[in-house]
């Protein structure tokens, strides 16, 4: 803990910059009122939620517990959905999925409402839910989400989900690459855990092997290796394979579609 006595912050953040969280822990619901934050749980949540909107998904629903996604998948109406998501990296029992991208196709959730519950991500999502808006985000849909969130009014928060409570490098490096894309339009917090991000991607970009490597370096990649996903971690180190912007409502408790993304000036790929 710092000093009881220390006077005020010397500076204030501009009133549009990006903050970077490397974990829920480091800030609280309440922060994120006005803001629009983005939830990264790349290995494999956020990532399996764009795959499965990509695949014509009609609506992800996340929930906390195995209880809620039971719940929730009761309510719907028979033929209407499928339970996904895992404990531990490995399927629920009684679930028709499990939290790998790859099983997310047209013909398992197509015109479907998914019910989705993982260790990291949905907790993540609903710790961001009093945000003006939140972006479900992953190497898979990077370009796109920062099109859609260049022109926001206030603060963006991006959010990295970690892995039970601690940082995971994985999900720092899409911050850091979000930053990066942002850095010509928009201005860092003067916090250091966005420019953190941004070194470990920069770094990852300039070492052998690049990002593939770093994601099986990674605490979710070497879990996932452990469990025999490496096909998974090798997925989801893709850049921009689904060029969509994946949105939760509160309101409706649903991630959906939605797709309004101006360019964003200066940022190429």
């Amino acid at each position: 803990m710092p000093a009881p006595d220390l006077p005020p912050p010397p500076a204030a953040d501009h009133p549009r910059c990006v903050y970077v969280h490397l974990t829920p822990a480091e800030v609280e619901p309440e922060e994120f009122e006005g803001c629009c934050a983005v939830v990264i749980d790349v290995l494999r949540a956020t990532t399996t939620m764009v795959a499965a909107l990509h695949a014509g998904a009609r609506c992800i629903l996340p929930v906390l517990t195995v209880d809620d996604a039971r719940a929730a998948f009761a309510r719907l109406a028979p033929g209407a959905g499928v339970r996904g998501g895992e404990r531990g990296g490995v399927r629920i029992e009684g679930f028709e999925l499990d939290n790998s991208p790859r099983a997310y196709t047209s013909a398992a959730v197509g015109g479907k409402d998914v019910v989705f519950t993982s260790t990291n991500g949905t907790a993540a999502i609903l710790h961001a839910a009093r945000a003006r808006r939140v972006l479900v985000a992953g190497f898979a849909n990077l370009m796109a989400t920062c099109r859609a969130i260049v022109d926001e009014p206030g603060p963006v928060r991006i959010l990295c989900a970690g892995t039970r409570g601690a940082v995971s490098l994985e999900d720092a490096l899409v911050a850091g690459a979000m930053v990066d894309l942002l850095s010509p339009v928009r201005p860092l917090s003067e916090r250091d855990e966005g420019r953190l991000a941004l070194e470990a991607w920069r770094c990852t970009l300039a070492q052998p092997g690049g990002l593939m490597r770093s994601m099986r370096f990674s605490r979710g990649g070497r879990n996932l290796l452990r469990l025999g996903y490496d096909a998974d971690v090798d997925f989801c180190a893709g850049i921009d394979i689904f060029p969509l912007v994946a949105e939760y409502d509160p309101a409706t408790a649903r991630v959906t579609r939605t797709d309004r993304s101006p360019p964003v000036p200066g940022a190429s790929r």
